[in-house]
């Protein structure tokens, strides 16, 4: 299995010696509203920050979080990443899809089954898929650019497969006069 950490390099050069110039977190714990959960306005977490889903009905929202991992243990029925920058997200099962929106440098780690994945308007994902129930996964993209998806090899000391979801298309007119849209492939030089 896959697992990432994130390392988050600092200039020590650049900061002074106040204590404002250190780690900013407005709120460092989730809050559970209903049955969903809040994490908001989290930059730069000096750990990373777990949230504990009790119940399979209960969701995940996550916004304008930074330079921080997010780790969501237990069954859920959806997690929501938007607006957000530099994050690390594992999760486990979710039962009805994972929604990132407004990103960039995400880095997420399916642990378990999620049916779908929305991608929309993010640039810099990398999805590691780890479990055979991970690879049943529709992942939808609009607007979104540099989208890998990787998998653990056929066996612990193959490594692992990366591949791209194509961002370019190339569209013309077939013999019958409709359109076709197919993916640009670029071959190496």
């Amino acid at each position: 299995f896959f697992f990432f950490f994130f390392f988050f390099s600092s200039d020590r050069s650049k900061t002074s010696n106040f204590s404002s110039s250190y780690l900013i977190v407005s709120t460092m714990t989730a809050v559970l509203k209903g049955n969903r959960w809040h994490l908001e306005n989290v930059t730069k977490a000096a750990s990373p920050i777990t949230i504990t889903v009790e119940d399979h009905r209960q969701s995940v929202l996550l916004y304008k979080i930074e330079g921080s991992t997010v780790i969501v243990k237990g069954k859920c029925t959806s997690v929501s990443l938007s607006s957000s920058k530099g994050v690390g997200l594992l999760f486990d099962d979710v039962i009805a899809a994972l929604e990132v929106v407004n990103s960039s440098k995400v880095q997420l780690q399916a642990n378990g089954g999620v049916p779908s994945i929305s991608i929309d308007k993010t640039h810099g994902v990398t999805l590691y898929v780890q479990s055979e129930a991970g690879k049943k996964v529709e992942i939808y993209t609009s607007e979104s650019s540099e989208v890998n998806v990787v998998t653990p090899g056929k066996t612990e000391n193959d490594d692992p497969s990366e591949q791209p979801i194509p961002h370019q298309f190339v569209t013309v007119f077939g013999a019958n006069g409709k359109l076709t849209t197919k993916p640009v492939e670029h071959v190496g030089v």
